[in-house]
């Protein structure tokens, strides 16, 4: 399938559409994620300076300003041409000297030198086709002893099982109408959720909708890494059972140990089937029912049915936000599931007749 016009309007038109029309950027943000590079880069914030800096999939670019406030040099990379206009509309507003924006599709090599000191690599990767190709693709740029930071997608937590749910059924001819049909199941938005930096209008179609959301876990993320020639230079924190858990950020430092030759034989697929049966029985019992839903419902063919159900998962994913409870959060979503299998969830009045079952936790 064609996605590249579709990634275009989802990340250029849509995603990012207002993200820069109040400047200057927030001082907390570019605090934020100036801390955030330091600690993962392992480099305090004053070593930054003159330090050659690759950030890619840059967005509209306000990560590569916090990096140019501190006076790297830096070359932001995006596949968007509205969001490369978008960074070269910040360069103008601060008068940067030290940043540049390119378009590139980074599963195709950069045709640029091996000389960046370090590469940013924050939170796109998940979204591309092959992201070992593109890790790759990025090693060839770094120098012997240059670091790398990725920050991605943990898997087993429970927005991205509902994620995977709504991803077998929905189709990019449903982004248009589903941005309608929003305002039924959230009438009141989304501030009364208080977790703006998770539960958003956006984050809606950036789950369910991009082309690719690929999640993983720090071994697998390590095991690909160390295939490529790297050594972490941030310790990978001990994850337990996350099954109840809404989301974990999945964040580590790298270092390119010298002129290391990629073996072809290198596996890259760091990828989790959120449907793997290797969990808990209470999750099982969830796998089933979603398996039964998306069967179902493809069956029916209803294509409004198909994306008031999934606005519905993420209206619970939203309600449940804040509770780390795995029997809770898969307790409501398997009565959710059984509610559609029985037939008691019509399209047109989907948020009417769920409202009274989101607002009391059942169990």
């Amino acid at each position: 399938m064609k996605t590249s016009g579709f990634t275009e309007k989802l990340y250029g038109g849509f995603q990012f559409k207002y993200s820069i029309d109040s400047l200057p950027l927030p001082d907390g943000f570019i605090r934020y994620h100036q801390d955030n590079f330091s600690r993962y880069f392992l480099l305090p914030k004053e070593e930054f300076k003159g330090k050659a800096i690759l950030e890619t999939g840059c967005g509209p670019g306000k990560h590569a300003v916090a990096l140019a406030l501190l006076g790297a040099q830096v070359t932001a990379v995006d596949l968007s041409d509205d969001n490369v206009e978008r960074g070269r509309r910040l360069i103008e507003y601060y008068k940067f000297s030290n940043l540049n924006f390119l378009k590139h599709d980074l599963m195709q090599p950069l045709l640029l030198e091996a000389n960046f000191d370090l590469i940013s690599i924050h939170n796109w990767i998940q979204h591309s086709l092959n992201p070992g190709l593109v890790l790759k693709n990025l090693t060839a740029l770094l120098k012997p002893g240059g670091r790398c930071y990725i920050s991605c997608y943990h898997a087993n937590t429970f927005r991205f099982f509902i994620t995977q749910i709504a991803r077998s059924l929905l189709i990019p001819g449903d982004f248009e109408q589903m941005q309608q049909l929003v305002m039924f199941v959230f009438p009141s938005g989304f501030r009364g959720f208080s977790n703006p930096d998770d539960i958003y209008f956006e984050n809606i179609f950036d789950d369910f909708l991009v082309p690719y959301c690929h999640t993983t876990t720090y071994p697998m993320l390590l095991s690909v890494m160390q295939g490529l020639g790297y050594r972490a230079i941030t310790q990978a924190p001990e994850i337990g059972e996350i099954y109840g858990y809404d989301n974990i950020a999945l964040r580590m430092g790298f270092e390119k140990q010298g002129n290391v030759k990629v073996s072809d034989k290198v596996a890259f697929d760091c990828s989790v089937d959120e449907f793997d049966r290797g969990c808990p029985d209470i999750v099982k019992e969830s796998i089933k029912l979603a398996e039964e839903v998306i069967a179902s419902v493809k069956k029916e063919g209803d294509r409004e049915k198909i994306m008031f159900f999934c606005l519905g998962l993420y209206r619970l994913r939203a309600e449940t936000c804040a509770e780390n409870n795995m029997g809770l959060k898969h307790g409501l979503l398997q009565q959710y599931l059984n509610m559609v299998l029985s037939g008691n969830i019509k399209a047109h009045s989907v948020f009417y007749e769920m409202k009274d079952f989101y607002a009391t936790p059942q169990g």
